[in-house]
């Protein structure tokens, strides 16, 4: 498997149940996108949470492929991933006319190695 399916497989996990995540191969990062609907407007059935921007690092993607404990890195990205999401609140009062607002977590080495 490579190493960027496992990342996604990793933040999947942890993801709300039906969330909406995609890739996004940046310049200086690895960027994956992830929203879901919210069902808190019957105005706005289709009405989006905030979009959370995870960036991983060139050099954390290949720390991530290079760990010998890759069980142990999964892990660590996980429970920080947790963590941000239990401080998350997907909801905002953006117009309609308007994309959600973006919320930007970054994955690093240091996370990857504890």
């Amino acid at each position: 498997m490579s190493t960027e399916k496992a990342i996604l497989q990793t933040i999947e996990k942890v993801m709300p149940e039906g969330a909406d995540i995609q890739i996004v191969r940046g310049v200086d990062a690895l960027n994956v996108g992830v929203s879901w609907l919210l069902h808190d407007d019957p105005e706005l059935p289709n009405k989006r949470s905030k979009t959370i921007s995870i960036a991983v690092s060139h050099e954390a993607v290949q720390d991530f492929a290079a760990a010998e404990d890759q069980a142990g890195a999964e892990r660590r990205v996980s429970e920080f991933l947790r963590a941000q999401l239990a401080q998350f609140d997907p909801t905002h009062q953006a117009p309609a006319s308007e994309p959600p607002p973006i919320e930007k977590w970054v994955i690093t080495t240091k996370i990857l190695n504890g």
